[in-house]
Order: structure tokens, then sequence, then C-alpha cells
């Protein structure tokens, strides 16, 4: 399916490796010229070749300046921004009575304020371009919480909320704006809370997996190019009348209704 992709401009944020890699690069794929915005500014494409473009740029997205002057970068370099796939590293993992002011502090550092700024700045731009779409990749804990995710689950609810918010007054501007929520997908990240539950629990990572594993329906979790071939998608005209919309890619492991 030719998802009408080429030649659009997009930004990918926290993109040097994991989910946002994989987005980043599934949308060169479509011809897409991507910015994939990271701490380090690198992404490895060694060996791979594109329809469209990869450019890595080096953005902290804990530097409130450098998050808020992102958008205007990449529309000074390329004239627009069509695409914007809003990603953040995650807080700690911790129970909710070991966290700290100082934990919560950082975690709306790290997720809540450069989801609102770079979604202001991205929804300006394509307000005035009259066309664009925005993702937020957030997490199925929104819904369903988890051991020790009190501070992403609190986080990422309020940047869910504003998903829905822009959604509404966006739409009849010409702006749609989605959620992906990925469950448990073979990251870095959760590599790094398998060995920690296996630590806790004086287990092995592979018992912890199997335990994370057994809670899925589809048997196992998630790869990243899986999340990636879903934003590409909801970016895409092939689902021009999607808008508000939360889409979770978790194999069945969420268990709400809604």
């Amino acid at each position: 399916m030719d998802l009408q992709l080429q030649g659009k401009v997009a930004l990918v944020t926290a993109a040097s490796q994991g989910i946002g890699r994989a987005v980043g690069l599934r949308l060169a794929a479509e011809g897409a010229i991507v910015v994939m915005a990271s701490r380090s500014g690198g992404c490895d494409t060694q060996g791979e070749s594109f329809p469209g473009k990869v450019v890595p740029w080096q953005a902290d997205l804990a530097d409130a300046g450098a998050t808020g002057s992102l958008v205007a970068r990449v529309v000074a370099e390329f004239g627009r921004l069509d695409i914007a796939v809003l990603n953040t590293p995650g807080p700690a993992i911790k129970p909710f009575l070991d966290t700290t002011d100082a934990d919560w502090a950082a975690a709306h550092e790290m997720l809540v304020r450069p989801m609102t700024q770079l979604a202001l700045t991205a929804s300006r731009q394509m307000v005035g371009q009259g066309n664009g779409n925005i993702v937020f990749l957030t997490s199925t804990w929104v819904k369903q919480p988890a051991e020790g995710g009190a501070l992403s689950a609190s986080m990422r609810s309020a940047v869910s909320a504003l998903s829905k918010q822009m959604a509404l007054e966006l739409a009849p501007k010409g702006v749609r704006v989605n959620q992906v929520q990925p469950g448990a997908t073979a990251t870095a990240r959760m590599q790094n809370i398998v060995k920690m539950k296996a630590q806790k629990n004086g287990s092995s990572e592979g018992e912890e997996i199997d335990q994370i594993v057994k809670l899925i329906p589809m048997g196992r979790w998630g790869e990243p190019e899986e999340i990636a071939d879903t934003v590409a998608f909801i970016v895409s005209p092939r689902a021009g009348f999607i808008t508000g919309a939360t889409l979770q890619i978790d194999g069945g492991a969420t268990r709400t209704t809604i």
C-alpha cells in the first residue's frame, strides 16, 4: 500500500534508538524527509537506504530552549512540517510510596513540559500551513497501571488528555492529532525494566520475561517496527478521517473495554 508520504517533512523525537528510531526509519522508507532528533544526535543507518531522507539532529528534550526552537529549526531548513511524532524517554520506575518531590519534578520535565512545548509549536506551524499530523507516543500504562509505573502513568495520562483536547480544537483547522500506546516492546528500556525486576525478585531475566509474556494473549511482546508501521499509517492520507484516536499496540494485553 502506498501511504503517500513521499516528500513529507517529519520530525521524530527521542529517535536514536527503540521505538523512536523505528518510526523515523519507517517514515523514511515511505519517502519522507525525517528529522530524527535525540539527545545524542546520532542514528545508525549504516547499510540501509531509503526513498526518503534521514537527518539526525542533536536536541536534548531536557533543555527547554532546544525543545522550544526545534520546530522552527525544521521549518527553517525544510520549509514546512507535515508530521510530528512526539516521543520522550521514560521516567524512573518505582513504587508510588518511594517517589520524591524531585522524582515528580524530573518526570514532568522529561515528559509533560517537552511534549506540551513541542505540541504547541508544531500545532501553530501546521495550522498556518492548513494541514498536518501529530502523533503522541504514550503507553498502555495510561489505561492499565503496572507495578512501578506511578510516574510514567501519571505524566503520560496528562499527555493523553492533551492529545484529545488538541484533536477537538485542531480538526477544523486541518490538523489531525492521534495517540499510539505501545505495550511491552523489545526495546532497551524494556530490557532495563526486566533486569530491575529480576534483581528485585531474585529471579532470572528469562523468568521475568516469561511473566510479562504470560499476560499478553498473543504470547509475545512487540517489536519497535510494529509500532512504527502503525504510526506510518496513522499519519498518512490513508487514515485521513482518523483524529482523536488512541491505538493500543500491545498484543491484547490491555483489559479495559475503552
